[in-house]
């Protein structure tokens, strides 16, 4: 699997984290993740601006021609 960012369309609380900072994954038991780490797509504020945006569209357009070519 690979991780893209996940950019907002505005600025506001993270989609990927949803807020929190941390991003989860892996299996879920009793409400709590196996795996976490600090979510890139807002570098870890739970927020992301207009910056952080264009810099997650960027990584994606990089890492998909990478990835694909």
């Amino acid at each position: 699997m690979y991780d893209f960012a996940q950019p907002n369309e505005k600025p506001g609380t993270c989609g990927k984290c949803k807020g929190k900072g941390v991003y989860e994954w892996g299996t879920f038991v009793n409400g709590k993740a196996s795996k976490s780490g600090t979510c890139f797509s807002c570098r870890g504020t739970g927020r992301q601006d207009h910056a952080q945006i264009k810099r997650n569209e960027t990584y994606n357009r990089h890492k998909a021609r990478w990835l694909f070519s």
